[in-house]
């Protein structure tokens, strides 16, 4: 009989060999969370949430890129690796038993395991230990480099989101103001006609009844004064394929005939300008 050529840590872990396991482990791993990114990808992509998605994708470069890491059997990564996912597990386990929530004692059991698995499988460290035989370092640092061209890309597609909505918010408040005084104030039926949006107009019955809309306004609420500065909300909608609409929400008080009132608007942009989409006020707070 041949000697026994397999370390006594790999005889008493199994029959199969070690690092197969480890390798079907880490191949496991990768298949959930590909899937998990994928749902929430969907979702995002659903509901139009521009912001979400975009650092979705630059989480998910450095989660792809530690993972080919440990792919290739660098230890100290996949001993971070598994320290992060077993806390983010225990963190997730206390919130779900204080909350009373099925849904994070799943995931956070799931990350506790994945995190186990990670740090201290003999499986994992036979599959590292194969594989830092087989390492090619250029190969290596030419994957690294591609994700971190990724990585950069949707960073700074990110930071130019941002200051592209700040941008956006800036012009939205101006024109909210804009828009609140000529309604409130100077009751200008034209101005106010030809920036309610088309989808508002046939919604609400036509201009007939924005025209009694700002008659009963004028009538019961006053000539508005005192109107303070809005308080804006804004959001980036991305319609597929290519179109990126923005959404505001302002609310702000005046003074009107018989005290104080509230003011609210909502407007959007479609490519063509600002037009309002809901307009409504009333006293009290």
């Amino acid at each position: 009989m041949p000697p026994e050529t397999r370390s006594l840590w790999e005889q008493l872990d199994s029959d199969v060999e070690p690092w197969r396991r480890g390798r079907m482990v880490l191949l496991s791993i990768a298949l959930l969370n590909l899937t998990l990114q994928a749902l929430v990808f969907a979702s995002g992509v659903i509901l139009g949430e521009t912001e979400g998605l975009l650092r979705l994708a630059t989480v998910c470069v450095l989660f792809w890129l530690q993972f080919y890491f440990i792919w290739i059997g660098v230890n100290w990564i996949r001993w971070l690796a598994g320290a992060w996912s077993g806390l983010v597990g225990f963190a997730y386990l206390i919130w779900g038993w204080r909350d009373g929530n099925a849904i994070p004692i799943v995931f956070g059991c799931i990350n506790l395991l994945i995190g186990t698995y990670l740090g201290l499988s003999s499986s994992v460290y036979f599959f590292a230990k194969r594989q830092q035989e087989q390492r090619n370092w250029f190969h290596s640092f030419a994957v690294a480099a591609v994700f971190g061209l990724l990585f950069v890309t949707f960073y700074f597609g990110s930071v130019g989101l941002v200051a592209y909505k700040h941008q956006l918010e800036a012009d939205a408040r101006e024109y909210e103001d804009e828009a609140l005084r000529k309604i409130f104030v100077e009751h200008d039926t034209s101005f106010f006609l030809t920036n309610l949006a088309k989808e508002a107009l046939e919604k609400n019955g036509g201009t007939a009844f924005a025209t009694r809309f700002l008659q009963h306004a004028t009538m019961n609420a006053g000539d508005v004064h005192d109107i303070e500065p809005v308080v804006s909300q804004m959001k980036l909608t991305y319609h597929f394929p290519d179109r990126l609409d923005s959404i505001a929400i302002a609310k702000t008080h005046g003074v009107g005939a018989h005290g104080r009132l509230q003011l609210h608007l909502r407007i959007a942009e479609f490519g063509q300008g600002w037009r309002i989409t809901d307009v409504a006020w009333g006293y009290g707070d």
